[in-house]
């Protein structure tokens, strides 16, 4: 890894040996590493910035270049190493505070800083000039004449103040940009005179050897050295188009040349009464229709200077689609702003944002609740291409959605199976005999004040309810056998039920509860009622006894009692410990649960509630749509054999984009969180969308090819992008 770590120190200009240093501090080399605040990996990624580079915190190499590339950025942000360093532990507030020469704010920061400088140290007697007399105060060494040897260290680097040699401000990088923007319209139009002047010279060799004889260079040598400028402008300007003034100026420069040989055009036909030169003009300046804007953007694309490793035809075409998409894109952003989810309620919306903040995933047809979305969910979940993804992103949210539901019982699962369901019972029932250690059952205290009746009058109440609802005598006869065993527990030991005489009654209870007969439903259900009125009873007897703490205990089981209670029959019915949205809300709004003390925990019933809504078991279709569906997978599958047969890759690889990448595509976009977020939320707030607008207001159409032309040139010519752009055209050189 230090080989790595070194590559990518003098890539992005780290100093040596920083990699090793910090990845020490954060994890001590542990890449499975988790801090108590949820940052993971060799460089301790917090999730939202691990995202935001594209790191996989389980993967060393991944970590060491998103922290490679995160030192880097903090480093340009703060203007130095220390307060990049500042930030990485402790976040703005820290990053600000060592760039303004104060303290850190917080005494982890500040270790951490001690640490980190520690494995950093300078040694003095490492530190070489090159030959020349440097003059300098104690406190001012110029960098560029230090040599240092990293592994020698006594000297820490806080304690070196270094003079950086002055940076051009970004009113002078946006000012260079826009120059630049004049050199390559000259440099560009001279490389496209070169072409017919190389053509006439063939023509006509007489021309060229009188010019020659006068001093004046050939075509093909002028040519050569525009060429040649071309390159070394590229290599002189390339510091400079890796900055953002530089490129917002050279797309500024670009729009300005435009627009003013637009006018120019403009104002000539209409001065001298010609309509050609006035509409041209007009076209380049307010490009209305496709074919303008494409002009425009390809004339532009063409007067882009272009090296011997580049394309003028790429340019040209890239320059006149970049035209097109530009008048579809000004013309179109308003509506980029619009949330889709505007057309749903409010109800639909608190549904969504309970299941997100229960972390269960959702697609942009649920998130939005739009039907077309629901529409092409389904024809996915039919095609088979895209089905096996479609499944494996159902079963996750299936998972995620059981996770939610077993939390509210106190269980970390993502399948409720009967299995779960008595290991809760085991485990929140050991509170309860915990509890009685301390303290008995009175089954004669009330609590009015909370609208709480005694145990023997709860008991009595089910016994008179079940002799008219139970038909069955055999049924009753046990339930009326059971409470009696509870009067008669209380009655043997002086009014009141101990710990082992609440355990074996509690035995027999959920033995009984477990059960899966449906003609023994109603059993069930009064059994549970006599268990729930004990720990009522129980919690009603620990508070009389003034045991807060035993209350406080209760509370949380009984709660999850409650909800395990709520839980159990769904479960025992479900497939494979997959809760049903569906099944779980009818069970929760169609039985009766008048013991149920613990029903002030509303979070079972609004995921209930949420999942019959967000999350249906189906969306169905006509049929037709997986048809078609079907037929294009079948239709584009042909297409390629018969490609590959004839040696045509290039249509074969098409055909079979047209029958799998589309597909895949959606798939990718409907399942994506951000793409469902955006969906559901659009840019939300009105100077954006104002701002949106305002293209289209100032025929801002010209920005696409500008700002295309200027990401391009900007790039180094053996950047993989520019590679696969320029590959793209046909009988490129």
């Amino acid at each position: 890894m230090d080989n790595l770590y070194s590559s990518l120190e003098e890539k992005y200009g780290l100093p040596a040996g920083l990699l090793t240093t910090v990845r020490g501090v954060e994890s001590k080399g542990d890449s499975t590493a988790v801090s108590p605040k949820g940052a993971r990996g060799d460089f301790q990624f917090m999730p939202d910035t691990a995202k935001a580079y594209s790191v996989d915190v389980s993967d060393p190499v991944s970590s060491a270049h998103g922290a490679a590339r995160y030192l880097s950025d903090l480093i340009k942000q703060y203007g130095g190493v220390q307060a990049a360093l500042a930030h990485y532990n402790g976040g703005t507030k820290s990053g600000l505070a060592v760039a303004q020469n104060k303290e850190a704010p917080f005494e982890e920061t500040r270790n951490y800083l001690t640490k980190v400088n520690k494995g950093l140290r300078i040694d003095p007697s490492q530190i070489q000039f090159d030959g020349e007399e440097v003059k300098a105060s104690k406190d001012e060494i110029d960098p560029s004449k230090i040599t240092l040897d990293a592994e020698k260290s006594t000297i820490e680097p806080s304690k070196i103040k270094l003079t950086k040699p002055e940076e051009p401000s970004n009113t002078e990088l946006f000012a260079k940009g826009l120059g630049k923007s004049v050199v390559d319209l000259g440099l560009g139009a001279k490389q496209v005179l070169d072409l017919p002047a190389q053509f006439l010279e063939k023509q006509f060799p007489a021309v060229s050897k009188f010019g020659k004889t006068m001093g004046f260079p050939t075509a093909e040598e002028s040519a050569a050295q525009t060429n040649r400028a071309v390159e070394e402008e590229r290599k002189a300007s390339l510091p400079l188009m890796e900055t953002f003034p530089g490129q917002a100026g050279y797309v500024v420069g670009n729009i300005g040349q435009m627009a003013a040989g637009g006018g120019l055009l403009k104002g000539a036909g209409t001065a001298l009464n010609l309509a050609r030169p006035a509409t041209i003009g007009q076209a380049i300046l307010n490009p209305a229709t496709y074919g303008a804007a494409g002009t425009v953007g390809a004339v532009q694309g063409a007067l882009q200077p272009t090296t011997s490793e580049e394309s003028k035809v790429f340019n040209t075409l890239a320059g006149g689609a970049a035209g097109m998409a530009g008048l579809g894109i000004v013309n179109s952003l308003g509506r980029i702003a619009q949330p889709i989810q505007e057309q749903v309620g409010t109800i639909a919306k608190n549904a969504v944002n309970t299941l997100r903040e229960a972390g269960i995933p959702l697609d942009a047809a649920q998130a939005t609740g739009s039907q077309l979305l629901a529409r092409v969910k389904a024809a996915l979940s039919d095609n088979p291409i895209t089905v096996g993804a479609q499944s494996e992103f159902s079963n996750v949210q299936k998972q995620a959605y059981n996770k939610a539901i077993a939390k509210t019982m106190g269980e970390n699962v993502d399948a409720i199976t009967p299995e779960v369901i008595s290991n809760a019972q085991s485990r929140i029932g050991k509170v309860y005999e915990d509890v009685l250690q301390h303290v008995s059952i009175n089954p004669t205290l009330s609590d009015k004040s909370k609208n709480v009746n005694s145990l023997f009058y709860n008991l009595n109440d089910i016994k008179n309810e079940a002799s008219k609802v139970l038909t069955d005598e055999g049924q009753l006869k046990s339930l009326t056998a059971n409470i009696d065993d509870v009067i008669s527990a209380a009655q043997k030991n002086n009014g009141e039920i101990s710990g082992p005489q609440y355990k074996n009654i509690k035995k027999i209870l959920d033995k009984i509860t477990m059960g899966t007969d449906p003609a023994k439903a109603d059993l069930r259900n009064y059994t549970r009622e006599i268990r729930d009125s004990l720990n009522e009873a129980l919690t009603v007897s620990a508070d009389k006894a003034g045991r807060t703490d035993l209350v406080d205990k209760l509370k949380g089981a009984n709660k999850e009692w409650g909800n395990m209670r709520k839980i159990e029959d769904v479960a025992i019915k479900s497939e494979y410990g997959d809760i049903s949205p569906s099944k779980m809300y009818n069970s929760l709004t169609t039985k009766g649960k008048r013991y149920s003390f613990y029903q002030d925990d509303p979070q079972l019933a609004k995921l209930a509630s949420a999942g019959k809504i967000v999350l249906p078991e189906k969306t169905p279709n006509s049929g037709t749509v997986a048809r078609l569906a079907a037929q294009g997978a079948l239709t584009a599958g042909a297409a390629a054999g018969y490609g590959l047969y004839q040696g045509d890759l290039e249509s074969a690889g098409k055909a079979a984009a047209l029958g799998i990448a589309g597909p895949k595509l959606a798939q990718k976009a409907i399942n994506n969180p951000a793409f469902a977020r955006y969906l559901e939320q659009g840019l939300g707030q009105t100077q954006i969308r104002n701002m949106l607008e305002a293209p289209k207001n100032v025929a801002a159409q010209r920005l696409a090819p500008a700002a295309m032309n200027a990401y391009l040139q900007s790039l180094p010519p053996e950047e993989p992008y520019r590679v696969e752009l320029r590959n793209m055209l046909p009988n490129r050189p």
